[in-house]
């Protein structure tokens, strides 16, 4: 069996650390490590507690989310920060992305949703709520800003991993939906990335887009 992700949750408010501790208890495949009310505290509490993943507030008193996940990255370039907030808008998704999260999580997601992005981050995926997922793709799309191509063919299957991925399941839940083994799915979302030339799920949602393979 594998070992379990350990987490570390970084958010001023108690209520919200205290259930995201009971998400985390509930589940084996995750292990709360360690907790810090500000991202002042950030890097004291990882060096004491080593974890795999950092699930990180943006808004906080002294020292936000975004500041402190540049810190994280300068302590352990390869742990892993996943943002859980309260805002929805793409520019403050962007904002913390570019610090190095390889995450953007809103609070109203489900405590299923929270430790699928978890561990997938921690496999090395990137995981964008899906309405905030959404807005990325739309502002770009506004923008102007995209080239459309030919597209490589694609098999049947990959384009319903592809609208699964539009509708923000994770990797376990396209393996249940498909009833594929999971490591068909991520070698499905691998040859896509190839055929692409692209990096991550929000940029195969946008290039699908594109493309008028999926409309949102």
């Amino acid at each position: 069996m594998n070992e379990a992700v350990r987490v570390l949750v970084v958010d001023d408010e108690a209520l919200v650390r205290h259930a995201l501790r009971a998400f985390i208890s509930d589940d084996d495949r995750v292990a709360l490590v360690g907790e810090a009310t500000d991202g002042s505290e950030v890097v004291a509490t990882c060096r004491a507690s080593n974890p795999d993943v950092v699930l990180m507030d943006i808004k906080m008193r002294e020292v936000g989310g975004v500041e402190a996940t540049r810190l994280v990255l300068d302590w352990n370039p390869r742990c892993r920060v996943v943002a859980l907030t309260t805002f929805t808008t793409e520019w403050r998704a962007i904002e913390v992305l570019r610090a190095g999260a390889c995450g953007y999580l809103v609070k109203n997601s489900t405590p299923q949703q929270i430790i699928d992005a978890i561990v997938a981050a921690h496999a090395g995926d990137r995981v964008v709520s899906p309405e905030v997922q959404e807005r990325f793709v739309r502002a770009a799309i506004e923008s102007g800003d995209s080239r459309i191509t030919d597209a490589p063919v694609l098999s049947e299957r990959e384009r319903q991993v592809i609208d699964l991925i539009a509708r923000g399941l994770s990797n376990a839940e396209i393996a249940d939906e498909l009833h594929y083994a999971e490591g068909t799915v991520k070698a499905d979302i691998r040859h896509i990335n190839q055929l692409w030339d692209v990096e991550n799920r929000l940029q195969i949602v946008l290039r699908a887009t594109e493309l008028g393979l999926i409309s949102l």
